[in-house]
């Protein structure tokens, strides 16, 4: 039996500036978070975020919202030297899952349509776009709207 690539956790307010130099390193300016976005998503009503660990150090976390039936993946970051190691489908795996216990039928995100690594991570789990959003990040910089229902995840939890 393989070891699991990471071990997951919840968010501590301890943890918040390890996200942000993250955040910081995962994505380019303009669509990494600044602080204050990131402080208001992670104690915004109906917010998740989940950390892995690997060997002592977080590898990456997942940071989603539920409202009110509909989740939405507001971050999911790896850190480079821990990618391709299974971490983002597990913490995907579970943001999708903590959705669909509470109720969420639908998970959402937007996705840089230059993210050709990310765009393919979602596709591989089971999510399709839904509409471009011209200028999401910025002049000339657009987002994927994609999407994945909720149904089958949680039917696989009740098994």
């Amino acid at each position: 039996m393989a070891s699991s690539p990471a071990q997951l956790r919840s968010y501590l307010p301890s943890d918040f500036e390890t996200l942000y130099r993250i955040d910081q390193v995962c994505f380019p300016e303009g669509i990494a978070y600044g602080r204050f976005e990131m402080k208001v998503y992670l104690r915004a009503k109906g917010s998740y975020c989940l950390l892995a660990e690997s060997g002592g150090n977080v590898a990456g976390f997942i940071l989603t919202e539920l409202a009110p039936d509909e989740g939405h993946i507001i971050t999911l970051d790896v850190l480079e030297n821990y990618r391709r190691q299974g971490i983002g489908s597990l913490l995907l795996a579970a943001g999708e899952g903590e959705a669909a216990s509470r109720g969420g039928k639908r998970m959402v995100l937007e996705t840089a349509t230059t993210n050709k690594a990310a765009i393919a991570l979602w596709r591989k789990h089971g999510y399709r776009q839904v509409v471009t959003i011209e200028n999401y990040y910025g002049r000339g910089r657009d987002a994927f709207r994609m999407g994945k229902n909720l149904v089958e995840v949680r039917d696989a939890a009740k098994r």
